[in-house]
């Protein structure tokens, strides 16, 4: 009678030795996945201290790294599970994953190939490699990995809603026509100006050229321009101008360059300088920027010096933008205060005495953003020298077409 006693003493004790660490695992996933990450490591802890070998308190530890920031001992730990075990999907995924959230996008990609090499219809996997190859900008690739995923699940919203986005990014030309007249309550006849340009991007660089006519003063002129925006390093990027004109309401010649740093906290500041060279005078024009970005605003303060045969002046720009549904769909408030115009055309603008401004800008995409409509109002009050003053009220329309 004493023997299936103690027999089944030792099997309860068993079963019980064996059901404490998965209850403790249950607990634990639980704490992971309600985002308290410490409970659910000191847990995790006590079932390794136990069993050093129990998979999945290994692979929940690591993901529990990765969701704390720490990206690195996560990956050691998932490359360890995937070497000493047969390689797994949630593995094989979680490499990925993490790779991806470090920015490490070239091993995120060969951590997806690998594992679909394993489970080659994978759908996480498949989507894992889009998203790497669009942050290294191979938009073919990824679209192609993206219509692999729709091929065995069609109504997959996260693979169509990725390809539609990397169909616009894959977009590297853009032409635009715009248009903008001002009117004044006294002093000077209407003003017309016509732009036409045509944007590229390259690889780190946006150029852009553009040709200007502009009809001021009962005067008509043109203007060619060249705009660069080279990317220095992944925070850092330039703004670089060059232009000329044989007309005199133009500079003879002009050009620009500006440093943009992204700041911690979502601040940029920047930093730049503008040469105008009229038959007049030439003129020098330094300017300084701050700008916060919030989730759905962007607020920044610009700040003009410029400097006129021997004498100088201030002028204070500020800027409030709500972006609507995406980057390229906003509405944007601006107030200014200074002589130093927004748009530098003429040296009579320039030479004017003092101004304030307020403006409207409202852009809207069209066709997934194949298409973008501009239009803006802006009022201005002037003063000129020999004492005239002057309301202008400027309207401005411009369209794009992205290809």
């Amino acid at each position: 009678m004493r023997k299936p006693i103690i027999i089944l003493l030792l099997l309860t004790c068993s079963l019980l030795s064996i059901a404490q660490p998965n209850a403790r695992y249950e607990q634990a996933r639980e704490h992971a996945y309600a985002g308290r990450y410490q409970a659910a490591d000191q847990l995790l802890r006590q079932i390794l201290a136990d069993e050093p070998e129990h998979y999945d308190a290994l692979f929940m530890q690591a993901m529990v790294m990765a969701w704390s920031g720490e990206y690195m001992p996560a990956l050691r730990q998932l490359n360890m599970l995937g070497s000493k075990y047969p390689l797994s999907t949630d593995v094989a995924e979680a490499i990925s994953r993490i790779n991806y959230w470090a920015g490490e996008y070239v091993k995120a990609q060969v951590a997806a190939d690998k594992g679909l090499a394993l489970f080659p219809e994978n759908l996480a996997l498949k989507y894992l490699k889009a998203q790497a190859l669009a942050e290294l900008e191979h938009y073919d690739e990824a679209i192609s990995s993206l219509q692999d995923m729709l091929q065995l699940d069609p109504e997959n919203q996260e693979a169509l809603a990725l390809i539609k986005k990397l169909e616009f990014l894959r977009r590297k030309n853009a032409v635009g026509l715009e248009y903008a007249h001002a009117r004044f309550s006294n002093t000077f006849s209407p003003w017309n100006h016509f732009s036409a340009y045509y944007k590229r991007k390259l690889p780190s660089l946006l150029v852009a050229g553009r040709l200007q006519y502009a009809s001021m003063f009962d005067q008509q002129g043109i203007q060619a321009e060249v705009d660069a925006y080279p990317e220095i390093n992944e925070k850092t990027y330039a703004y670089l101008n060059a232009g000329v004109s044989n007309a005199t309401i133009f500079p003879a010649a002009r050009w620009g360059a500006e440093l943009y740093r992204e700041l911690p906290d979502q601040w940029e500041a920047s930093a730049g300088m503008r040469g105008l060279y009229f038959e007049e005078a030439p003129v020098h024009i330094y300017t300084a920027q701050l700008g916060h970005y919030f989730p759905a605003y962007w607020i920044s303060a610009r700040g003009f010096l410029t400097r006129l045969q021997g004498q100088q002046h201030l002028t204070g720009l500020l800027t409030a933008r709500r972006f609507l549904h995406n980057e390229d769909h906003f509405l944007s408030l601006y107030l200014g205060n200074g002589a130093t115009p927004l748009r530098v055309s003429s040296l009579v603008e320039i030479q004017r005495l003092d101004a304030r401004w307020v403006g409207l800008d409202y852009q809207h995409p069209l066709n997934n953003r194949q298409w973008i409509i501009r239009s803006a109002v802006e009022y201005q009050h002037e003063a000129y020298p020999e004492i005239r003053t002057t309301d202008r009220l400027t309207f401005t329309l411009q369209v794009e077409k992205r290809f």
